[in-house]
């Protein structure tokens, strides 16, 4: 059962303080794709794969990795 916008948001909550301090890690957040909610985490494109991003979901979350810097706008 997919988790609602709420239960993806405090999954975030819950693991996004980790997962920007893993090296090569800008950007943490819930986005909406075709097919569901993900937890999208943007690492820059020079960098290694952190081994903990190798994985399917985290907390019943799909995780998507992308690669690419984050600038604040």
């Amino acid at each position: 059962m997919a988790l609602t916008y709420d239960e993806a948001v405090a999954v975030q909550r819950e693991h996004e303080a980790r997962l920007i301090e893993l090296d090569g890690v800008n950007a943490v957040g819930v986005k909406q794709t075709d097919s569901g909610l993900v937890l999208e985490v943007t690492v820059s494109p020079d960098a290694d794969l952190p081994a903990e991003l190798d994985a399917d979901e985290l907390d019943g979350l799909p995780l998507k990795v992308v690669r690419g810097g984050y600038t604040l706008q």
